[in-house]
């Protein structure tokens, strides 16, 4: 019998969570044991939780809102995606090591370039947030060359230093109607508390792809938002959400799965809950 790789999630809301389902639908490609928990970490409580779950036997653990800044913290050791983005959405447990990786810029760009056919070298990029987000996303996208990226939070002071962190431009909310995006990121977490960033709806005028972060069944205020501004087209974050989890599965596990036909599925059941 095989030796079954417990791994889990980490967050906290964390009921919402499809990780689950996607890395079970990863096993089954190659015949992998694993077991997959949801675990809702109290706020404030991230370095003992994760030292409980390394001495219960966890091979690694993917890490979402808002618990991100914190794995980057606790991490022993760091790839250089992680380092760039001082946040950490993958961790494994090794040798008496916490090692912290990012996979959310990979599969970020990944679900852009390959389902949505969107390119972001010499495009114009609004993000909104400031948050592990942000920072996971953000090296990733410099380094496709976009023609200018421009963030907005609504702390100024947290956007002004991501901003001078990342050598980014910086604008407030109510500033966001006076430009055109190509590519505007929502990046907050107003999604999940079903309200729509403060981003002004005329920033959608000419946009050709408004994107958030968080995943849904049915369309989210911000998507909606982008629609009635104006914005050409709008996804959700279901497609990072399976490419980032295939970029982690292959870290813990050698092999990385296919993720077409696990992102088919996981849409159709949404779409079928929204009904």
């Amino acid at each position: 019998m095989k030796q079954v790789t417990k791994l889990g999630v980490v967050g906290n809301p964390i009921g919402h969570s499809l990780s689950p389902e996607i890395h079970l639908m990863f096993a089954q490609q190659f015949g992998d044991e694993i077991s997959y928990d949801k675990v809702e970490i109290p706020l404030g409580e991230f370095e003992s939780a994760i030292g409980e779950m390394i001495d219960e036997g966890y091979h690694g653990l993917n890490v979402t809102i808002p618990f991100k800044l914190d794995a980057f913290r606790c991490s022993t050791k760091c790839s250089s995606q992680a380092r760039q983005s001082r946040a950490v959405n993958t961790l494994t447990f090794q040798n008496n090591k916490i090692l912290g990786e990012n996979t959310d810029g990979t599969g970020f760009i990944r679900d852009l370039e390959e389902r949505l056919k969107f390119f972001v070298e010499h495009k114009k990029i609004l993000i909104l947030g400031a948050g592990g987000g942000v920072r996971g996303i953000l090296p990733a996208l410099m380094e496709r060359m976009p023609k200018s990226v421009t963030g907005a939070n609504r702390s100024v002071a947290r956007a002004q230093e991501l901003c001078d962190e990342f050598g980014i431009q910086r604008i407030l909310y109510d500033e966001t109607g006076s430009e055109s995006y190509d590519l505007i990121v929502n990046a907050t977490p107003t999604s999940l508390q079903n309200k729509a960033p403060l981003v002004s709806p005329f920033a959608f005028d000419g946009c050709e792809l408004a994107y958030d972060l968080v995943y849904a069944a049915k369309p989210t205020p911000f998507m909606e938002l982008a629609k009635q501004g104006g914005a050409r087209h709008a996804s959700d974050g279901l497609g990072m959400l399976v490419e980032q989890a295939a970029d982690s599965y292959e870290i813990w596990m050698g092999h990385r799965p296919g993720t077409q036909d696990v992102y088919a599925k996981l849409r159709e059941t949404l779409d079928k809950s929204a009904k």
